[in-house]
């Protein structure tokens, strides 16, 4: 199944016919997604006939919890698919008040291994979203060993690091320098990332757009992250973005010795 990241209500009106879900960042509770939703742009998004998931993927500070339960309770009247979450609070906050929307573990670089998967799953958390470090062997190896739903990506620019702290925005105004435009960029060996600066932080993308939607992987869902891309139409009904397996047949590079 294709699950779509989109941009916004009118992408998603473009693009439903392709697509069987809809990914949609909360406003104020979610990171590395440059464009957000509020939960009446969920409502709007649900009338167009596809699942649709939200994503709560940011740490939660202590003096967040209150909204983060009334957010929750909202999102829980709006019966949607299932909620992305980071924070362990969210699934306390489920336990708490009996909710019945369906979570996604979605600890981004975490989610390497069936095991951890598995203890989530046992404790009521029914998908994953698979970090994208690991290869088409590994991803494949924890669909036969958990009965977890899972989400891999398989398009577009994917997030390499994120800091809490404004590490781009706070060089601009330690040295009083003017820029804004939404997105940064630094070069390094040749090579440019995408850099995102928020009010939530800082998030840096991959130079290149991954592209391993051909590809057959042991996933119910298959992630389009839309984010910097101006044709997802066209990826959708025919994609010609040159291949990029990205981690896909490259054992990650640091990883602990066994005796």
């Amino acid at each position: 199944m294709k699950a779509v990241i989109v941009k916004d209500i009118k992408e998603a009106t473009k693009i439903k016919d392709l697509v069987d879900a809809f990914l949609l960042p909360i406003k104020d509770f979610s990171i590395n997604y440059y464009n957000t939703f509020m939960l009446e742009e969920v409502k709007a998004v649900q009338k167009l006939d596809r699942e649709v998931f939200v994503i709560v993927n940011k740490n939660i500070f202590n003096n967040e919890l209150p909204l983060l339960e009334e957010l929750l309770l909202e999102i829980e009247k709006l019966n949607v698919k299932g909620i992305f979450f980071y924070d362990i609070a969210v699934l306390t906050l489920k336990n708490k008040h009996n909710l019945k929307t369906d979570l996604v573990w979605s600890q981004e670089h975490l989610t390497t291994n069936f095991e951890t998967i598995n203890y989530w799953y046992a404790k009521g958390v029914k998908y994953a979203y698979i970090s994208s470090e690991l290869t088409k062997e590994e991803i494949n190896n924890i669909s036969k060993h958990t009965k977890a739903t899972l989400f891999v990506n398989v398009f577009g620019y994917q997030p390499m690091f994120t800091s809490r702290r404004n590490l781009v925005n706070n060089y601009l105004k330690y040295f009083n320098l003017k820029d804004k435009s939404h997105l940064k960029q630094i070069s390094k060996e040749g090579k440019s990332y995408p850099i995102l600066d928020t009010k939530e932080g800082t998030t840096v993308y991959s130079n290149y757009v991954l592209n391993v939607a051909y590809e057959d992987i042991k996933a119910k869902y298959l992630v389009y992250n839309t984010y910097l891309i101006d044709d997802i139409e066209k990826v959708l009904k025919d994609n010609n973005y040159p291949k990029e397996t990205g981690f896909l047949y490259q054992e990650t590079i640091y990883r602990v010795k066994k005796k």
